[in-house]
């Protein structure tokens, strides 16, 4: 008994679309990570995920083109869906704790150099500004003095 090109055609189909859903689900996991590195306000978070979506329909699209010609078959959808749900139920929370986790902590690594370098510069850049504000200070006064000097000259002619 041997199964049809057909067949076996449209199983490749459906394994390529399952891959075609994880992969949309996986990049949509970076944009998770993303926005809990770094937190945004709704007006991005809706932004990213217009492109995101319109970016997922250019994929499907093409995927839908290269493999079944352009036709849009239910089981190749329905492939898409199911590959995204077998993704979001078994990796998607893993890949996203653990990934948030990891760069949480190279960032922090990463930032080390930068705080104890910064902490080495305060002090002296603190007294700088202080010392700075009291020769403003003086300098006004100074310069008060003055004025008042040229302003009681100038009256008395």
């Amino acid at each position: 008994m041997e199964v049809s090109t057909e067949i076996i055609k449209e199983a490749d189909v459906l394994f390529i679309s399952l891959i075609t859903g994880m992969m949309l689900l996986l990049v949509y996991d970076q944009i998770r990570i993303f926005r809990r590195l770094i937190p945004h306000g709704t007006l991005w978070v809706g932004m990213e995920d217009m492109l995101f979506w319109i970016a997922s329909a250019l994929v499907l699209f093409a995927m839908l083109y290269r493999e079944n010609s352009g036709y849009i078959r239910g089981f190749a959808i329905g492939g898409v869906l199911l590959g995204m749900l077998i993704y979001n139920v078994l990796l998607s929370r893993l890949v996203v704790k653990a990934s948030v986790f990891v760069l949480k902590k190279i960032l922090f690594l990463i930032s080390r150099p930068f705080a104890w370098t910064a902490r080495l510069f305060c002090k002296p850049i603190g007294f700088v500004r202080k010392t700075g504000k009291k020769v403003v200070r003086f300098m006004k006064k100074q310069l008060k003095k003055v004025w008042r000097t040229v302003k009681i000259g100038l009256c008395k002619r």
